[in-house]
């Protein structure tokens, strides 16, 4: 299934794992136009603080920085609601190439983990726009995913969008 959404560019499709009890997966890539200044890449995303994201999380890999962050849900029409849930993002190496920037990222939530997706993937920066590809597993088995296509896969395509416009931002 697509979606494509106004500015943003969002696709979307589900893959089931194969195993003895096979998790369903959500695959999402998001592209959003934008302006970014590339040469500010290497200090936003590769560089031990991450101001615009939020303070700095120990990890278990030296390859991994990860921070703690309330990802954010906007929702509702004029008088919008906006949801936090505190995650703990992390991001691998930026690797530079003709094109931009590739990044590693994963988030997870930051408490009741399993009860909330855990989020794999990359960014791929480039000057005109910013593009988040991964993969998430809705809690639940195939109930989760169900949920997931009817309802609580739109609130993850939300935050994604909020977190990739906060990250143009902060490149910009």
């Amino acid at each position: 299934m697509a979606v494509r959404l106004p500015g943003d560019t969002l696709s979307r499709s589900t893959t089931a794992l194969s195993g003895p009890a096979p998790d369903e997966i959500v695959h999402f890539r998001l592209e959003t136009p934008t302006r970014v200044e590339l040469g500010r890449v290497a200090a936003v995303l590769g560089s031990e603080d991450a101001p615009w994201l939020g303070d700095r999380a120990p990890s278990e890999r030296p390859n991994v920085r990860r921070f703690y962050c309330d990802l954010e849900l906007h929702a509702g029409g004029v008088e919008r609601a906006i949801f936090r849930k505190s995650a703990i993002v992390g991001f691998g190496e930026p690797k530079h190439d003709d094109a931009g920037w590739l990044v590693p990222i994963e988030w997870h939530a930051a408490t009741l983990a399993p009860l909330f997706p855990v989020f794999a993937g990359h960014l791929r920066v480039r000057a005109d726009r910013i593009e988040l590809d991964g993969s998430y597993a809705p809690p639940g088995g195939k109930v989760g995913h169900a949920l997931d296509a009817a309802l609580l896969g739109i609130a993850a395509r939300a935050t994604a969008r909020w977190f990739v416009h906060k990250l143009g931002a902060a490149l910009a």
